[in-house]
């Protein structure tokens, strides 16, 4: 008995698609295997002090890449006037903000850097708050990346000062600054310490699942060749 034809180019174009995605999973899986290693060298090069500056030549690489990640120092002054409390985030069961100001680095570029975690006290004394921040420069080392939330947190009500939404553009819009990069560093740690501001001193990884989405694929390729095949032999059987 002859294949179907429109039913095997189907089959056969449906598995092609699926392992296709598979294949592409793999790849991507070890993309992000060989960033996470190049990110957790960083990190011990960074628990033994040794300095990681990050040349502006490499930020601007940076910014050329769809996912851009790296880990290292930058230097510069923090613009007090123009700050973001991000949140509400929660810290050892205690409600407060991630505070996002602007660095303004070496020739006035400037780049978003989230410097960590404030409690709630901050949101109704904020210039304060602020006034206690070096006006010198400081270092910031941690990780550089584009910051994502859920799709199902708040948009952001630039008018009451409520921010929950890292969004890069609306920020600098609103704050009145043109932000030289589309990623942010994330705090590790920051030299001279922020008065009341807790660093995350989280060693981030980004995630990589894809070896999970690569099976899911595989086995969706697999499955379709089965219910093929069964379709094939009930036809043999009519026949």
């Amino acid at each position: 008995m002859k294949l179907p034809l429109g039913q095997t180019l189907v089959a056969t174009a449906g598995i092609i698609i699926l392992c296709s995605l598979g294949t592409w999973q793999i790849q991507r899986m070890e993309w992000k295997q060989g960033l996470i290693a190049k990110l957790e060298a960083d990190y011990k090069a960074g628990e033994e002090n040794r300095a990681l500056f990050i040349p502006d030549s490499r930020l601007q690489e940076l910014a050329t890449e769809k996912q851009p990640v790296a880990y290292g120092t930058l230097e510069g002054r923090l613009l007090r006037n123009s700050s973001v409390l991000l949140g509400p985030r929660i810290l050892d069961g205690k409600m407060g903000y991630n505070l996002i100001l602007p660095l303004q680095m070496q020739g006035g570029k400037i780049i978003l850097a989230n410097l960590g975690w404030v409690d709630q006290l901050w949101k109704d004394n904020t210039e304060e708050r602020l006034a206690f921040l070096p006006a010198q420069n400081v270092t910031v080392r941690g990780v550089i990346r584009k910051p994502d939330w859920s799709s199902f947190a708040s948009r952001n009500s630039p008018a009451s000062d409520m921010w929950f939404r890292a969004d890069i553009d609306e920020i600098s819009r609103v704050k009145g600054f043109t932000v030289s990069y589309p990623f942010m560093i994330y705090a590790e740690d920051v030299n001279p310490p922020l008065h009341d501001v807790a660093p995350s001193g989280e060693h981030w990884l980004p995630r990589n699942k894809h070896l999970q989405y690569a099976i899911f694929w595989f086995a969706m390729a697999a499955t379709l060749l089965v219910v093929f095949g069964f379709y094939v032999k009930g036809r043999r059987r009519i026949s």
